[in-house]
């Protein structure tokens, strides 16, 4: 990662930035060798990852690899009988002799084959529910990041603010520069564009369409990074690549509504019977094949190699980096503080010697072929340990948590069994009797059996209630309950629960449910069987307003059309326009990373084509890494404004306190990551043409803000306000100064009676001397 006080944009002119073009196809359109019916991957996978293999005789449960593919990537050509090359071939007049003593050689072209087989089943292979945990986690991180920035839209991405978007447009800080966001002007619209944006985030995380919104959430990102470029740090960067990775992978497949929906379609139920049949489609259980695994893994492995190699400084060898980065005063947070009071400057050492040596193993972890059961599962939790330390100590904005979230896509499919297995040990099995006359009841245990992936629960209808029994309230017939659960551990008297106790059990059951029933009880304010209740007793109210009492209609269960000879073709077609696509983006990353990263040789760099640079730069999807690379910053600073008043009063308008030019006695600035970057980035020389009009005018409308006439600026000085970080083992700061670097006095002002003149105007100077 660059170094964060460096403006990416101010990077070599031949190192382009980004990735983009191409869209995917649909979450229907998996890569690998997979069933015309279904088209999802084949299973040429590594037989301990819990998926099938491609050589495997028909019957034993997987498909073999030659099969016919409707969505999946390009097939390898096998033998008859053979899902793998043959070892040789019949010598023919022209064959080479074979060796004395010894079986014939393997052709090249069959070694080749075993290459790219084991390629694909170590690196381009993936268990389609890691990628919906993925898709939950990158959702929610989007989300999140959506409304951090919505907060700052104001002042930041407003014509309001310190950049207006038609400024902006002719004046871009980047180029091939193109963001959505300059189509909106005032506050209010760009409350709209961020709801908007909210919107597909959320539709993203929770699945719906996910292949349209995993398109429009790349799309956005890219845009409201482009909207201000000054503001870009590596955090920026990798939400741009994991997104625009993300665009390529059915994300949808699990854990989704596009899942849930294409499972209600395609299934049926009419009967207890039927929901007994827990065989689930295979578009849902085989794993994912494509060369966007492969780019997406090296990719993560890349940054942490970078960001190693790239730290070459003697600071760093000298362990004194924690030191310096926790007396960062303008990034570093709260804990930050107490950490850098309290922990001695040799424990300090070995902190930043640590952080060498883990981003040096997670390389390897990741990167590993063989062990992947232990080698992932450290590499998540060197991960979230390593980022989630900067993410607590530091205002680094997305940085840390999306690499955390980028995480997310190691899990294999024998994690996915261990924690199952580690899951069903504290869950009880449970037998849901439900009512049969009820289409609500049975439109209830639809919904569950999708839900119960760990096979916990077992569906039966109510008996007939004995005609002696009457309702609580009688004069009626009688009526089963909803539902209820009983405990199928003592078949003869086994314990039955109803109401709030069988709705505990059920969730109990189910994935995850242990955890999630205190927010369950919580969100249904700790009456969850009074709720369930009121949904008992007019359950055939509820029903006729959804439109359940009809039978169910369509397909019979488990059957799915076969696509068309025609069809099959032009999924194949897709597929294949797709691979090339991500083949291409790889090479443009790859371009961009030997030329931006300090420490590679000269001799690699090269000048990019046009149209690379251009495929670089428009979705910012840039590749130089090495976080306080080669040396950390040892010079702290932020911005600090001396306005004056139309009364004669002194405030700082971004903060509206007095002005504060001394950070010698600074605990912390407690600035967010947009703002402590603006100000960082508006002091460079090179982007002075963003002092005047952007600045200049924001300051001056801080009385429109405020509504306050009195609060009229008539005069102001901005100042990068500079420090030195104390030196190993010492907490003191020295050699505060403070820089003018932006200057005003109103024209033809005159001072009310009694207040002082004006100061001269400063001189401004350069902040980076």
């Amino acid at each position: 990662m660059r170094q964060l006080d460096e403006d990416p944009s101010a990077a070599a002119p031949d190192a382009a930035r980004g990735t983009g073009a191409g869209a995917p196809d649909d979450d229907g359109a998996p890569t690998g060798d997979v069933t015309s019916d279904e088209g999802a991957p084949t299973g040429d996978v590594p037989p301990g990852e819990g998926a099938p293999t491609g050589d495997v005789p028909p019957g034993e449960g997987a498909p073999t690899g030659d099969v016919p593919s409707d969505e999946g990537a390009l097939r390898e050509s096998a033998p008859p009988d053979e899902g793998a090359p043959q070892e040789s071939a019949p010598r023919g007049e022209g064959a080479p002799p074979a060796p004395e003593g010894g079986a014939p050689r393997r052709p090249a072209e069959g070694r080749l084959r075993r290459v790219g087989r084991w390629i694909k089943e170590h690196y381009c292979t993936i268990d389609v529910r890691t990628l919906g945990l993925f898709r939950l986690v990158l959702g929610f991180l989007l989300s999140a990041d959506c409304v951090r920035h919505w907060a700052e839209a104001s002042w930041i991405y407003s014509n309001d603010g310190v950049l207006t978007n038609h400024y902006h447009l002719f004046h871009p800080s980047s180029g091939y520069n193109f963001s959505l966001y300059h189509a909106f002007s005032s506050t209010g619209e760009v409350h709209v564009a961020f709801a908007l944006s909210l919107f597909c985030f959320l539709c993203y995380f929770v699945g719906w369409h996910t292949r349209l919104f995993a398109i429009l959430s790349f799309v956005l990102v890219a845009s409201r990074d482009n909207r201000i470029v000054m503001i870009e740090n590596g955090g920026y960067v990798v939400v741009n690549i994991i997104t625009c990775w993300a665009m390529f992978m059915p994300t949808g497949r699990r854990f989704s509504v596009d899942a849930l929906i294409r499972s209600y379609r395609e299934r049926r139920e009419r009967t207890a019977a039927d929901l007994a049949d827990r065989r689930r489609p295979e578009w849902a259980e085989r794993p994912y094949v494509s060369g966007i695994v492969l780019l997406a893994i090296l990719n993560l492995a890349t940054i942490y190699y970078f960001n190693v190699v790239n730290k070459s400084g003697q600071i760093w060898h000298r362990g004194e980096t924690v030191h310096y980065v926790l007396h960062l005063d303008r990034m570093v947070t709260g804990i930050a503080v107490i950490a850098r009071e309290l922990i001695p400057f040799w424990a300090m050492k070995g902190l930043t010697w640590g952080v060498l040596v883990v981003e040096a193993l997670l390389v390897t972890w990741i990167l590993s072929p063989y062990g992947r059961r232990f080698t992932r599962a450290l590499a998540m939790g060197g991960m979230w340990a390593l980022h989630g330390s900067f993410g607590v100590m530091m205002r680094l904005g997305p940085f840390s948590w999306f690499m955390i979230g980028w995480s997310f896509l190691l899990p294999t499919a024998q994690h996915w069994d261990a924690l199952a297995r580690w899951y069903r040990r504290g869950a009880a099995p449970r037998v849901v009797v439900y009512d049969g006359d009820s289409p609500l009841a049975f439109a209830l245990m639809r919904f569950l059996v999708r839900l119960d992936n760990l096979e916990l629960l077992r569906f039966e209808e109510a008996r007939a209630v004995p005609a002696g029994g009457a309702e609580a309230a009688g004069g009626g017939e009688p009526r089963a309950e909803l539902f209820e659960v009983r405990d199928p551990s003592d078949p003869a008297d086994g314990r039955v629960f109803r109401g709030a106790a069988a709705l505990r059990e059920v969730v109990r059951a189910l994935p995850g449910g242990r955890f999630a029933w205190p927010f369950l009880w919580a969100l249904t304010l700790g009456a969850p069987g009074a709720l369930l209740g009121v949904v008992s007793r007019r359950r055939d109210g509820i029903a006729r307003y959804f439109g359940l009492t009809r039978a169910p209609r369509g397909r019979a269960v488990g059957v799915v059309e076969s696509p068309s000879p025609l069809r099959e073709r032009l999924a194949r077609g897709r597929v294949i326009a797709r691979e090339v696509v991500i083949a291409y983006l790889g090479l443009c990353a790859v371009s961009q990373a030997l030329n931006e990263n300090k420490s590679v040789p000269a001799f690699l760099k090269h000048t990019q084509p046009k149209f690379v640079q251009a495929t670089i730069v428009y979705p910012r999807t840039l590749q130089g890494w090495g976080m306080f690379a080669p040396n950390p910053i040892t010079e702290d600073g932020s911005i600090s404004v001396d306005a004056i008043t139309v009364d004669g009063r002194h405030v700082d308008p971004f903060t509206g306190l007095p002005p504060d030019l001394n950070l010698s006695d600074a605990r912390g600035l407690g600035l967010g990551q947009i703002q402590q970057d603006y100000f960082n980035r508006i002091r460079l020389d090179r982007n002075k043409p963003f002092r005047k009009p952007g600045l200049q005018d924001y300051l001056l409308r801080y009385h429109e803000r405020t509504g306050r006439p009195e609060d009229e600026i008539v005069a102001y000085d901005v100042y990068w306000v500079r420090d030195q970080c104390p030196k190993p083992g010492e907490i003191a700061p020295y050699k505060n100064e403070a820089i003018p670097i932006l200057s005003y006095r109103k024209p033809g002002y005159r001072p009310r009676p009694g207040l002082p003149a004006l100061p001269p105007l400063l001189k401004e100077a350069s902040a980076e001397k």
